[in-house]
C-alpha cells in the first residue's frame, strides 16, 4: 500500500495518475468507459467513421471490447496503415476506401498537415484552431452515406450497431440519413466542437438538438482539445432513448 501510494504521488508530481480499470463509471480511462458502455447496450458490431491509421480500434480491442468493427477512410495517405493494423484483429474489417456524408457522389477532402484535421469543410480562421493546422493538397474521394451500408452483410447480420465518427465538421451531413437505415443503431460517439472550426460545420448544441430529434440522449463526454484554458472539443457519447437514463 505504502509503495502504491509513493508511486501515485510520483506520477502526479510528474503530471500523470492511474486508474482502476474496472472501476464504476466514471472513475475508469475514457476508453476503458466506453467499452464498458458498449458491453451494456450489447454491442456487437461499431461502425468505426473516419479510423484514419486504426487508433481507435486498436484502443477499444486492447481495453477489451471483443466483437466486430468497420472501419471506412478515405485518404490515401493513411489507408494502407489503417489495413496493417487491422490484421491482428479477426473481427476487423476494413471498408473500401471511401468517406461518409449525406448522398453518394465523389468529393473533395482537403488534406491537412496534421492528419487527423482533414476535412471537406474549409478551416475557420479562429484563434482556437490548432495552432498550425493547414491545408496542404487535396483528394478526391468516393462519397457513401449510411444508408449505402444498408446492404452490407455484415451489418445485416449485427444487432446492435454503434456508430463512432471523427469526421471534423461534416457530423451533421452524415447524421441526416439515420433515419434511412435498415439496421438497429444502438448509440453514438462523436468528436463534438464549442466553438467551430470549420466553414458550415454545426456546433455541439445543434448536433445534440439533431440527435434528441432522433431519440439518443447525451449520457457521457470527455475532453478531446483544450486551447487557452478553454474546452474547444470534446467526446459526446449518445445512446438511444430506450438506453440511456432507464430506471
Amino acid at each position: 500500500m505504502k509503495f502504491k501510494k509513493s508511486l501515485k504521488k510520483v506520477l502526479k508530481y510528474l503530471g500523470y495518475d492511474f486508474v482502476k480499470l474496472n472501476g464504476k463509471l466514471g472513475y475508469g480511462t475514457k476508453e476503458n468507459e466506453l467499452v464498458k458502455l458498449l458491453n451494456e447496450v450489447n454491442t456487437d458490431l461499431i461502425i468505426d467513421i473516419g479510423a484514419n491509421k486504426g487508433q481507435f480500434g486498436k484502443e477499444i480491442y486492447s481495453y477489451g471490447y471483443k466483437n466486430k468493427i468497420i472501419s471506412i477512410e478515405p485518404l490515401s495517405i493513411v489507408y494502407e496503415k489503417l489495413v496493417e493494423n487491422s490484421k491482428p484483429f479477426p473481427l476487423w474489417t476494413i471498408y473500401e476506401k471511401c468517406c461518409m456524408g449525406n448522398e453518394e457522389k465523389e468529393v473533395e477532402i482537403n488534406i491537412s498537415n496534421l492528419i487527423g484535421n482533414s476535412s471537406i469543410l474549409d478551416i475557420k480562421n479562429t484563434k482556437y484552431n490548432v495552432p498550425n493546422s493547414h491545408y496542404v493538397k487535396k483528394e478526391i474521394s468516393k462519397q457513401i452515406t449510411l444508408v449505402t451500408l444498408n446492404k452490407n452483410e455484415i451489418i445485416k447480420q449485427a444487432k446492435n450497431v454503434f456508430i463512432k465518427m471523427d469526421i471534423q465538421g461534416y457530423e451533421h451531413m452524415v447524421l441526416s440519413k439515420v433515419k434511412e437505415v435498415n439496421y438497429n443503431i444502438v448509440g453514438f460517439y462523436l468528436e463534438l466542437s464549442l466553438v467551430n472550426l470549420y466553414e458550415g460545420q454545426k456546433d455541439y448544441l445543434e448536433i445534440c438538438n439533431q440527435l434528441k430529434k432522433l431519440d439518443y440522449d447525451l449520457v457521457y463526454i470527455n475532453p478531446e482539445y483544450i486551447n487557452s484554458g478553454r474546452m474547444v472539443q470534446f467526446n459526446g457519447l449518445f445512446l438511444h432513448k430506450s438506453l440511456s437514463f432507464t430506471s
